[in-house]
């Protein structure tokens, strides 16, 4: 089936508040959470389609759906193929050849390794797929590279000591549940560590005489008899490695094995022949955090971004290159040393002369790009060639200088652009949502369902020690500057991260605002994409300066935008955010808002040692608490709670291992028997973050239901089949709400 892309693609005293023409915000959470989520687009070698994802969840069906498709790129409202719809596809790559497909089909415990033509379709029945290999456990990180007719892959799973891929069906049979550990890490984000490590396998696929596909001999276990685990968890994947051009080596990044991986963000990038049979050799000295290792077009180079510091997780990305020789010798030179952005990933231009980087400025994802022509321009800094909304992928086209990027910001989900990487000429490919799921289309003005990027602006004002700090302001589709509008102030996470003109299906400001609210999201000391040294100045002062900047920011929205009801605000954050929430609780500042909203907060700094990550702690805290415990006592929460008494709302998840749930629960405490009004949130299946449709659609409805008791405003009710059997059961959630003064108990989903 092919379409055009194009065409696929009562607060009221003193205040007066009006919802659209319509009577209702242009995005409801339902619409947010159910639209499609696309992936990044990735063009095939020759730069003609590119291979797409599409995931959307039903709440009628409570049921998720997956399908995968391409598109031809070479016009601007080129065709749209759907390949397939089937849930157990887990990942789709490239196989390098013609226009062939290799995809992962995971059901249960098992993983199948398939190939089909990107000209095929659901309509033929499946008939051009081919299975080629079957997995004994499940695998994933799938990549391919095509050298002449043969296809060097690697996949990555968990191994036996004996270096096999695990299989639960193999695996020994446990008859307790007990646990030892003698070494950190014990679990990490929302998982208990397993014995069995994540381990890198190559193999090569051939093809027969008759044409099909096959994969030719054993697989080799690249790290098997070393200590060292790829991808790097919680978060590594097929970014983490790479193939060479030839297919003769694989680099890829892994901790420091020596080092307790709780206390080091060291990683390294390692060298190893794609057949294996000899130790993996580390290419980089010992520093900080690596990523983006890639191979140049040619093979001669590895480009990769190194932090310099160890222990600390959010130091500037440095760009490093070698020279690659198949001897393993390397000569690394640093490139854009005086370059005060930090890029979050890397890649080569078809030619070898030029590097393409995402990294953050001011509130946006750039895309930048470099010149390597000799060393002797290694003093050069990058030049963004983009200035609007949020990349989050990139890629070059075939061996042109254009690249395919996916793009999102604050009104948009992804979308794709066409961009020149020699004058930044931008060509939109839109997003195939409107055909594909009978949901509109983002505009090339980076607009979605009706929202509009005249909901979005941003200012600067004068901060903490006279640094100039930027917020957002986020609108509602609805807007009219005549009326006021309640604050809804924001606190992002990190500390060491920035709110991002881009999407998001969590806390997404824009459609935050369609509730009723101005929303401002504050960038304030700390904060990621202002230099190097504005993001260092938290270290050891997390309730000093970025507190001092949210004071002065709320000062500066009370003096200059009459629009925004600062007598009607409530202050909202999650993890550092969170965190802040508690500290405001227990300052003056707090007086400013009608209610709080805390989510997954650290309540006493104290018990940060429960924390997996120690690095984080002892980094931001300027030492650890056995010798500096005045550090952690200094910004702690609990030492300020006899002045707590403003309302709050706290949203917790029993899996979130980063900062452990008992702070939310120690925060309830406090609140319950001082009698404070206050409610709390809990999911035993979900993490630091809440993923899940159902439980995300109770939680955007927990949120903005408690807010509209203090504002007036937005809101959206719980229909009784809504609160029952199909969000309680759906996915395995078993929420618990907990609410009113002195603990009263009005409903225990269990």
């Amino acid at each position: 089936m092919k379409w055009t892309f194009l065409s696929v693609l009562s607060y009221c005293a003193s205040t007066v508040y009006a919802l659209g023409g319509d009577g209702n915000p242009v995005v409801s959470f339902k619409e947010l959470l159910g639209s499609p989520r696309l992936s990044g687009a990735v063009p095939n070698p020759a730069g003609t389609l590119a291979l797409f994802s599409s995931s959307t969840y039903s709440f009628d069906k409570h049921d998720s759906n997956k399908s995968v498709h391409v598109v031809d790129i070479t016009v601007p409202n080129g065709e749209v193929t759907k390949l397939w719809d089937d849930k157990n596809v887990a990942e789709t790559a490239w196989l390098g050849i013609g226009d062939y497909i290799g995809y992962l089909k995971t059901n249960g415990t098992k993983s199948e390794l398939w190939i089909t033509k990107a000209t095929g379709n659901v309509e033929n029945n499946g008939q051009d797929e081919q299975k080629v290999y079957e997995f004994p456990g499940a695998v994933s990180n799938l990549k391919f590279k095509a050298v002449g007719e043969a296809i060097y892959f690697v996949v990555s799973a968990p191994a036996f000591k004996d270096g096999s891929i695990y299989s639960e069906d193999t695996a020994p049979k446990k008859h307790s549940s007990g646990r030892v550990y003698t070494s950190l890490f014990v679990r990490h984000w929302d998982e208990w560590i397993s014995e069995y490590k994540s381990n890198l396998f190559s193999g090569v696929i051939a093809r027969s005489i008759t044409g099909d596909f096959e994969v030719i001999g054993d697989l080799t276990n690249l790290l098997h008899g070393t200590e060292l685990e790829s991808p790097v968890g919680p978060f590594g994947g097929t970014g983490d490695f790479d193939i060479s051009p030839d297919g003769k080596h694989v680099i890829f990044l892994s901790k420091a094995p020596k080092l307790d991986l709780a206390q080091n963000t060291a990683t390294y990038v390692y060298a190893v022949p794609f057949t294996g049979g000899s130790e993996p050799k580390a290419i980089n000295p010992h520093h900080g955090a690596t990523i983006s290792p890639r191979f140049s077009p040619d093979g001669s180079k590895v480009v990769y971004l190194q932090m310099r510091e160890n222990g600390y997780e959010a130091d500037k990305n440095e760009i490093f290159i070698t020279e690659f020789t198949s001897d393993y010798k390397f000569v690394i030179t640093q490139v854009a040393q005086n370059w005060d952005r930090s890029p979050g990933a890397v890649t080569w231009s078809a030619n070898n002369n030029y590097l393409y980087l995402i990294g953050e400025d001011h509130g946006r994802e750039k895309v930048w790009t470099l010149p390597i022509i000799s060393t002797a321009k290694s003093h050069l800094d990058p030049t963004p060639i983009t200035s609007e909304f949020s990349a989050n992928d990139l890629y070059v086209i075939g061996d042109s200088e254009n690249l395919l990027v996916s793009v999102n910001s604050y009104t948009s989900p992804t979308f794709y652009r066409i961009i020149s990487a020699t004058d930044g000429k931008v060509q939109d490919l839109t997003s195939p949502l409107e055909k594909l799921h009978d949901t509109p289309a983002p505009t090339e003005q980076g607009t979605w369902h009706g929202l509009s990027r005249s909901q979005v602006s941003d200012f600067y004002y004068p901060g903490a020690d006279g640094y100039k700090v930027h917020a957002w302001i986020i609108k509602p589709s609805f807007f009219d500057s005549s009326k006021k509008y309640p604050l809804l102030f924001l606190i992002h996470g990190g500390p060491q991260g920035a709110w991002n003109d881009a999407w998001s299906y969590r806390w997404n400001p824009a459609v935050m605002a369609e509730q009723g609210y101005v929303v401002v999201a504050f960038n304030p000391t700390g904060s990621t994409g202002y230099g190097k040294e504005f993001t260092d100045r938290i270290q050891n002062h997390w309730g000093g300066r970025p507190f001092k900047d949210l004071e002065l920011g709320f000062e500066y929205i009370e003096k200059k935008f009459d629009f925004i009801d600062t007598k009607n605000a409530i202050a909202a954050g999650a993890s550092y955010g969170g965190y802040m929430i508690n500290w405001i609780a227990g300052q003056p500042f707090a007086k400013k808002f009608k209610t709080l909203v805390c989510h997954d907060g650290i309540f006493n700094t104290l018990n940060m040692y429960a924390t997996e990550e120690l690095w984080f702690i002892d980094h931001d805290f300027n030492g650890q608490i056995f010798d500096h415990r005045e550090h952690f006592e200094r910004w702690n929460p609990l030492g300020h709670v006899k002045h707590w008494s403003t309302p709050m709302l706290i949203i917790h998840s029993s899996k979130d291992y980063r900062i452990p749930i008992s702070e939310a629960l120690a925060a309830f405490n406090v609140l319950q028997i001082k009698g404070i009004k206050s409610k709390l949130l809990t999911f035993p299946d979900e993490n630091h973050w809440v993923l899940k449709p159902e439980n995300s659609l109770v939680w955007h409805r927990e949120v903005f239901n408690w807010m509209k008791e203090f504002s007036g405003v937005g809101g959206e009710s719980l229909g009784e089949a809504e609160e029952g059997e199909a969000v309680g059961e759906a996915q395995g959630l078993k929420g618990v709400k907990m609410s009113g003064e002195m603990g009263q108990d009005i409903l225990r989903d269990e």
